[in-house]
C-alpha cells in the first residue's frame, strides 16, 4: 500500500469518514433492533435503519482503506461507489416494485427509502455525482501527469 496525494484519495478520504461517521450516528439513533424496516428514526430529516446504517459504514471504510492505495486505485474505487450511488437514485426514483409492509406498499424498506420524492434519495444521487466527477477528473490528471512524465498509457 502506497498513500497518494491524488484528488480521489483526498475525495475517498473525506467521504469516507464522514460515510462512517454517519453510519455510527445513525446506530446510536437506531440501536439494532427493526433492522431493515422503515422507521421514523432519522438523521437531520434523512431517514435511517440499521441497514442503511451498516451499507454507509461499510462503504465508508472502503474509501478510507481505498485511498491509502495508488491514484488509479482509489480512482477507481471512487468512480464505482459515485456509480453505486446512482444507481441507488436510479432504484429509489423508479421505485417499480412494491412490497406490503403493514398496511403501506414499499419496496425501498431495506434502505429506508420511501421512493422518488424522499429526500435521501436526491442525496444519493447527489453524492454519487460528487463521488464520480472526482474520480474522473483526478483519473485525467494522473494520466496528463503521467503522460508529461514520459509514461506511455
Amino acid at each position: 500500500m502506497t498513500g497518494n496525494n491524488s484528488l480521489a484519495a483526498k475525495v475517498s478520504l473525506l467521504l469516507g469518514i464522514g460515510y462512517v461517521a454517519i453510519g455510527i450516528i445513525g446506530f446510536v439513533i437506531t440501536g439494532f433492533s427493526n433492522f431493515t424496516q422503515n422507521t421514523n428514526d432519522a438523521i437531520i430529516g434523512f431517514q435511517v435503519n440499521p441497514a442503511h446504517n451498516l451499507v454507509h459504514m461499510a462503504i465508508g471504510a472502503f474509501l478510507l482503506l481505498m485511498s491509502q492505495f495508488s491514484a488509479p486505485v482509489s480512482e477507481g474505487a471512487l468512480m464505482g461507489v459515485g456509480l453505486f450511488y446512482i444507481v441507488a437514485f436510479v432504484i429509489g426514483f423508479v421505485d417499480t416494485s412494491p412490497i406490503q409492509v403493514g398496511d403501506k406498499v414499499d419496496s425501498l424498506t431495506i434502505i429506508s427509502m420511501k421512493g422518488s420524492g424522499d429526500l435521501e434519495n436526491f442525496n444519493h444521487l447527489f453524492n454519487g455525482v460528487i463521488a464520480l466527477a472526482a474520480g474522473l477528473v483526478s483519473s485525467a490528471a494522473t494520466a496528463a501527469q503521467a503522460k508529461r512524465s514520459g509514461i506511455p498509457a
